[in-house]
This record gives structure tokens, C-alpha cells and sequence, in this order.
């Protein structure tokens, strides 16, 4: 993504496991593109408060599908207006669009994926397309910061 995005762009990107972010160094570093990431390492509900300061053009979010609802709030305060958010993983094997799951361990994910994909559709102060390329793409853009009144 990084390369994609040329030399101006700065990623930042969240890595809940030590063994996955090590991984991920690795990688950046044969990509010779140490200088222009931010790797951090943790749980993204406690580190997301802590980007008050951040502004992003672009959010990718790809983690814990369960905590989707939880972290769109912190999102959106971090995406700047005309910003991006992508998310990934949001039709979760069609679960969410059947009227009855049969697989009942399933049933919160889901619950709060169908509470995260209504936020973001009913959510005025952005414009969502749901694409169901693979598990289900978001693709939401920030049309103004809901603090401004509108």
C-alpha cells in the first residue's frame, strides 16, 4: 500500500500479535520502506484513542470483526473529511445477510458486523458502497466531520 501511494504517503499500521509483527518489519525493511511506516504493536481499542493528534486520508480496517462497531467512532475522528475507510471482511461468508445462522458461536460476530454495516449506511456524514468482492469490501467516504453541525 505504501509503495502504491509513493514517497509522500506515511502508513501507520496496527499489528495486534508480536510473531505477526515481526513479520511485518521484515517485510518493510526488504521493501526499503522502513522510514515511511509506523508499526504498532497492541490492541487497536486502546491504541486508537491515542492518534488524537493523526489525521489519515485512507483508513483500512482489517481486525477483530467483532469490535467494527467499537472502533468506527475512533475511525472516523482520526479520517480527515474526503477521507476513505475501507473495510474488509464485512459480509463475513454471507453470514450477515442470512436470517438464520447455523453456526450459533457465529451469532455475536455477526450481530455486531449487521450493527457496524448499519452505522455506516445510516451514517449522514458519510457516503458507503458495500461491494461483495471476497468476504465483503466497504468503501466509505467522509463527507464532513459530524462535530461541524450540520
Amino acid at each position: 500500500m505504501q509503495k502504491a501511494a509513493g514517497v509522500d504517503c506515511h502508513v501507520t499500521t496496527i499489528e495486534r500479535y508480536e510473531k505477526a509483527a515481526d513479520i511485518a518489519k521484515k517485510n518493510f525493511c526488504e521493501a526499503g520502506i522502513t522510514d515511511r511506516i509506523t508499526l504498532l504493536i497492541g490492541e487497536a481499542k486502546e491504541i486508537l484513542p491515542d492518534l488524537v493528534l493523526a489525521s489519515y486520508d485512507m483508513v483500512f480496517l482489517d481486525g477483530a470483526k467483532g469490535q467494527y462497531p467499537l472502533f468506527l467512532p475512533m475511525l472516523l475522528k482520526l479520517l480527515k473529511t474526503g477521507g476513505l475507510l475501507v473495510c474488509d471482511n464485512v459480509l463475513y461468508k454471507g453470514m450477515t445477510a442470512e436470517d438464520s445462522l447455523k453456526i450459533r458461536r457465529k451469532r455475536t460476530i455477526v450481530a455486531r458486523l449487521r450493527k457496524f454495516l448499519k452505522m455506516i449506511v445510516e451514517d449522514e456524514s458519510m457516503k458507503t458502497s458495500i461491494l461483495p468482492i471476497g468476504d465483503g469490501v466497504s468503501i466509505s467516504i467522509k463527507l464532513y466531520d459530524k462535530e461541524d453541525n450540520r
